[in-house]
Formats: C-alpha cells, structure tokens, sequence
C-alpha cells in the first residue's frame, strides 16, 4: 500500500494543508524509512478543532482537586446523560440517586464492554462519526471500543500537560515529528500528520527487523527525523536501545506497562531527555502522569473524570488503602463512564503533593509489569501479539503463564453463551509459539475471585 495516496491521506484528514503534506512526504519517502501498511490520518474537521481549542481551555481552567465523593460537576454531568445511556438508567434510579447515594450505584466493567457494548452507548450518540478502537491486549483480552475522532484528538493537550509538568515547554508544533514506536510481530504502520499540533507529521513504526530495508535503516531514519516526542511502551523503547537508536527528542512518553527504574535510567542518559510514565487505558483515555518526583505516583491529568478505589463489593476503600480503580466521566460520547472498574489495582493519596499539582495522584498502581514471553528458540514474542491471536475468539479475559522451560498454561474466560472452540485458540497461539508445550483450559469465573485477571505471567526475566 502506498503511504503516498494522496487522496486517501486526505480522505482520513480532511485538514491537512500544505504543510502537512510536506510533514508526510518527508517521513514516507525517506529513504531508510519503514514498510508502510495504511493509510490513516486524524479525521478531524474545523468544528472538531474548536472543540479540542475549547478543552485545552477549560483543561486549564479545571484541573483542581477531589475528595472521595464526586464533585458537583461530575454528578450534574451524571445526572443529564442518565435519561440516554441504557446502562446508567439500569443502574440509576433517579436523580436522587446520585446526590445521596453515590456508593450504592452498581458498577461496571470490561465484561459490560465485551458482552454488552450496546448498553454502554448513549441513545443520542451520532453514530455516523463513531470510530472502533481495539484495545492492545497488554493488560486485558483485546476488546472493541467505539469512540471519536475529537475525544482522541484531546489526547494531545492531555499529553501538553504532563510535558510542562515535567519542564517541556514547548510541546510539538509545526515542523515537528512525532514517532510512535512499536516491537511487534504485526502491527498497523503508517505516516500522517497532526493538525492540533499545527500540521507536525507523525508516523507509527514497527521495529521488527523485517519491516526496514536494512538492519541500520532505523538509526539512519531516527538520525534525520530528529523526532520532537517518542512515544511506545517499555518493550519498544528497550529495542530501540538494543537497535543503537539515537535521538534527542524532547521528551519520551511510555505507556500500557509500568517501566522499571534500570531501563528509565539507561533510556534517558541514551537519549537526554526526560522519560513520563503515561496511565492511560482505551476505555477511559489518558488518566494519569507519573509525578515529576518520581515517587512511582500517577496525577490525574483529565478535569473531566472522576476516579475512586472501590473493594470488591464496589465500596470505596479510604484513602490510601488498596482497591480497584474506577473512573467516571470522561469525553468520549460513544462511551460515557460511570464507576466503571478498570481492572487496575492502586490507593488513592488525596493530599497536596510537593511537586505543586493539585490533582490527587494514584499510588501503588499493580497489575501493568511488563512481561516477556519467547517462542520456541527464544525468540522474544511481544504480549500484543498474543493479544492478537486470540481477539477473534469469544474471550472476556484470559491469563497465559509461560514457565522457565518456556511451557505454557493459557486459561480463558469465555464470553457467555457463545461457542469457543479451544482447538482453534490453541492453533493460534501456537503459530507464534512454536513447539512448546501449551495447556489451555476454560475458567468461567477467572478474575471473580482474585478481583484482577493478570494477561501475561512469565518466570522469564524482563531484561532492561
């Protein structure tokens, strides 16, 4: 596929000037550049510009703090989607509700998503703007989310805050290239460009070693770029290192896996730039930001959403104590949230941090460890892709354990009344294992009673 197409770029970016097809040109047509497989851009129009203008605005305006009650806010935000979401009417009552017994209101979860996405989409919602994430597989079993070209737009000054947070100024803009880098077996790969960020290009990569012309293509291609912002989970970062990748981007921005302390160190005195630790989920959008202390706490970094640590009743736990975290709010017209449990476990410290954010900050936040699972000969295998292989079975949450003599035991939650043929799964997954030994077995209730479901284990060491 030709990354070139103009036509199709300009379908997928109804904004893009002059600029932005030079931004794209100049990434596409490097001559080190990388296989390209789509065609892809942001979608957004004048209207939806204003819109991401107006909530980088009120983003300024409206980060304060909140206690263990939602504010008024929130609950009025609550109260007017109630009437069109089919879920909130299940689970609200009335108004009342909501003003005097925020706790009692029932939860929600990936399994409403997964089993049940029609609830969770508002009656009113324009569907004809409607977008379909799928969500990577790195902490849960890939799931379907609809979204919106504007709520994904207002991920970029979401990002601006946790940058000026941690000292970058100047967030990306025109001229600029952002680099989203990915170590996969397959993934979606393609150069656009950003119009919130006035017109800077911006491309997806695969660092496989099969995508590049040549083993030093990726350092000759990084080199020239000279990316203002890398962003990738730890994996991808850690194969830049391995790649002798160099750069010196403003600023590296990690995410789906919590990044340990050896490889931070070693990424920022490669690159010389600060490297964020980014909470985010498809679901909810960015959450949080790792505090500029680096204390291993996350602030909040949406006005817009509103989060508690509830114990497995859907109580909220004090602050502080361990629970699982739930959100509420968010921008996403095609899935509001109310109290919907990420599967993520942390404590809420509700006081004022040194750093000077008022926002509270998650701590202790479990269940993101970055995991590495081989193939048979040793191969390193992304969780992602496993991810992969199994989307196409009917699977609410799965737990794959690879052992020290590379063995596998792959347990599955399926998807209630619908037909899984293990046979298949195990067909799957064995085209990227290989030879190994692989025990797969149904467990209705995985996750029920541990409360968290952890995808990936692996008794193989994760080498930063």
């Amino acid at each position: 596929m030709s990354a070139l197409d103009e036509a199709a770029i300009r379908r997928t970016a109804p904004l893009l000037d002059e600029r932005g097809m030079r931004a794209i040109e100049r990434i596409a047509r490097h001559p080190s550049a990388p296989r390209w497989n789509r065609v892809a851009g942001d979608r957004l129009e004048p209207g939806d510009l204003r819109a991401v203008d107006a909530f980088r605005d009120a983003l300024g305006r409206g980060r304060a703090p909140f206690g263990r009650e939602p504010p008024a806010a929130m609950r009025a935000w609550v109260k007017a989607r109630r009437p069109w979401v089919p879920s909130f009417r299940a689970r609200v009552g009335d108004d009342a509700v909501v003003d005097r017994a925020w706790t009692s209101i029932p939860t929600s979860s990936r399994e409403d998503l997964a089993v049940r996405p029609e609830t969770m989409v508002p009656d009113d919602a324009p569907l004809d703007r409607m977008i379909v994430y799928r969500t990577a597989g790195t902490t849960g079993h890939s799931l379907l989310v609809p979204h919106d070209v504007r709520a994904a737009a207002c991920y970029l000054p979401l990002l601006e805050v946790a940058l000026a947070r941690w000292g970058v100024e100047r967030p990306p803009g025109p001229g600029d290239v952002v680099l989203l880098v990915g170590a996969q077996a397959h993934t979606v790969t393609y150069a656009t460009a950003l119009a919130v960020w006035g017109q800077a290009g911006f491309a997806k990569l695969n660092l496989a070693r099969d995508q590049w012309p040549a083993d030093d293509a990726p350092a000759r291609f990084f080199g020239d770029l000279a990316p203002a912002l890398l962003t990738g989970d730890p994996l991808s970062f850690a194969e830049l290192l391995a790649r002798g990748v160099a750069a010196r981007p403003r600023a590296l921005v990690t995410t789906a896996v919590a990044l340990g302390d050896v490889l931070r160190a070693r990424l920022e005195a490669w690159f010389r730039a600060p490297v964020i630790d980014w909470y985010s989920l498809t679901e909810t959008g960015p959450l949080g930001y790792a505090c500029p202390r680096r204390d291993g706490a996350y602030h909040v970094v949406a006005h817009d959403v509103f989060l508690e640590a509830l114990d497995a009743a859907g109580a909220p736990v004090p602050p502080g104590a361990r629970g699982e975290i739930a959100v509420t709010g968010g921008r996403n017209p095609f899935l509001p949230l109310l109290r919907y449990r990420t599967g993520d476990w942390g404590a809420l410290d509700l006081a004022p941090c040194a750093c000077g954010d008022p926002m509270p900050r998650v701590v202790r936040l479990e269940g993101r460890a970055p995991v590495v699972l081989r193939a048979a000969g040793g191969a390193r295998l992304n969780p992602v892709d496993v991810a992969g292989a199994l989307r196409a079975h009917p699977i609410v949450q799965h737990e794959l354990e690879q052992r020290a003599d590379l063995s596998c035991e792959l347990t599955l939650r399926p998807v209630p009344g619908e037909a899984l043929d293990l046979g298949a799964v195990e067909r799957d997954l064995g085209a990227l294992l290989g030879a190994l030994p692989l025990r797969v077995r149904l467990d209705p209730a995985l996750g029920d009673r541990t409360g968290k479901a952890l995808p990936y284990r692996s008794e193989l060491p994760f080498e930063e």
